[in-house]
């Protein structure tokens, strides 16, 4: 008797101290309107610290007698994935890398000595882990290029998936721009990628034009103090230790021009696109990008304006060009938005996660079953 296909089930594993940040959220819902599973089950840790391994872990065994047809884990998901390897069995595991743990450990902090013993065996283990997954989603094309190099992994086993945002929160909204003011937002978590000490550079370079003043959202105590010395130096700065998430788009709506990045000339830096530049595009809000290998899809002064890494004179530039032309702010807000929901949009993601996962995915799945006969 011929078996009647049912459309399969998938497991998003989470296991981070942000359950729902805005990659994991933006995957599920992508997968809920890519059409390719019947059920999308979501499993996330509410508690924080160590604990939350063995929350997860719980949920996972609690599930085995009604497995999930396959398994996404998500950022940061490097730590959890042993485990959701071993519980899976012969189902398919979809490993989301979004930052490689070597290029963040090793080649970003150099908190692993380069060829170091520790290094080495980190290397070792997490290549091991990405050939077991079936397929390895990274954020960028130009990730994937550089994780497969540097783990020696097959690029064909990795697909890009671009990250996106949380569209019910970060939608356009109708503003306006003066001539006589330009406030400009920086905002995040300060990591070298973002590069604070070009921004401040920048800063202090305009703190002749009285239209222009920073807002600087985020950081440690070390950020404050430095976001501080450049204000005593004479810059128009001003430092907002946390705004809740909620309360973006309002910080959002209080500017006129926000630092998407990146701007620091980090490894990292070369490969991405910000999470807060997503919001931004969301938003329809004029954005200041860092040109990297993925910046080709901003024309600058068209949707964007982009700048190099690492060059505090061209962010200053680029900065009091928008302070001479907010005129042109809003139609490079809307153009940015027309290029998010072509490129980052949830819908735009559905697509790239069915060509990601598609046949591979029907074939293992399919795989899978045939084993458990």
């Amino acid at each position: 008797m011929s078996r009647t296909p049912t459309r399969p089930s998938i497991a998003v594993v989470t296991c981070y101290r942000h359950p729902d940040y805005v990659r994991a959220a933006s995957l599920r819902a992508a997968l809920r309107e890519s059409g390719m599973y019947g059920t999308v089950r979501v499993v996330k840790n509410r508690r924080t610290g160590v604990l939350r391994y063995a929350e997860v872990t719980g949920s996972l065994l609690r599930m085995l007698s009604n497995r999930p047809d396959a398994y996404l884990v998500t950022f940061r998901g490097y730590e959890i994935l042993p485990v959701v390897l071993l519980l899976a069995g012969r189902r398919p595991v979809y490993y989301d890398e979004f930052i490689n743990p070597v290029e963040w450990f090793v080649l970003e902090h150099g908190k692993f000595p380069e060829g170091s013993l520790r290094a080495r065996l980190l290397r070792a283990v997490f290549r091991r882990l990405m050939l077991r997954s079936a397929r390895v989603l990274t954020d960028t094309a130009s990730h994937a290029d550089h994780s497969a190099a540097l783990m020696d992994v097959p690029r064909s086993h990795f697909s890009p998936v671009a990250v996106g945002t949380d569209e019910e929160t970060f939608r356009p909204t109708v503003r306006t721009w003066r001539p006589d003011r330009l406030r400009v937002l920086y905002y995040g978590s300060m990591l070298p990628l973002h590069g604070l000490d070009v921004v401040l550079a920048a800063a202090e370079s305009l703190a002749a034009d009285p239209r222009v003043s920073f807002t600087f959202v985020g950081g440690g105590e070390d950020d404050a103090q430095r976001i501080a010395e450049a204000g005593s130096r004479g810059a128009r700065v001003r430092h907002v230790s946390w705004v809740p998430y909620a309360e973006l788009p309002a910080l959002f709506a209080e500017h006129d021009l926000m630092l998407g990045g990146p701007f620091g000339a980090t490894t990292q830096a070369q490969f991405v696109v910000t999470g807060k530049t997503y919001q931004f595009l969301a938003c329809a809000l004029p954005t200041v990008v860092g040109e990297n290998l993925e910046s080709d899809v901003f024309t600058d002064r068209s949707d964007a304006l982009v700048v190099p890494l690492g060059d505090s004179a061209a962010l200053a530039d680029a900065v009091s060009w928008a302070a001479d032309h907010t005129d042109e702010l809003s139609r490079i807000g809307s153009r940015g938005r027309e290029l998010y929901e072509r490129l980052f949009s949830v819908h735009r993601i559905a697509i790239e996660l069915r060509a990601a996962l598609g046949a591979q995915h029907a074939a293992d799945v399919e795989d899978a079953r045939d084993h458990e006969q």
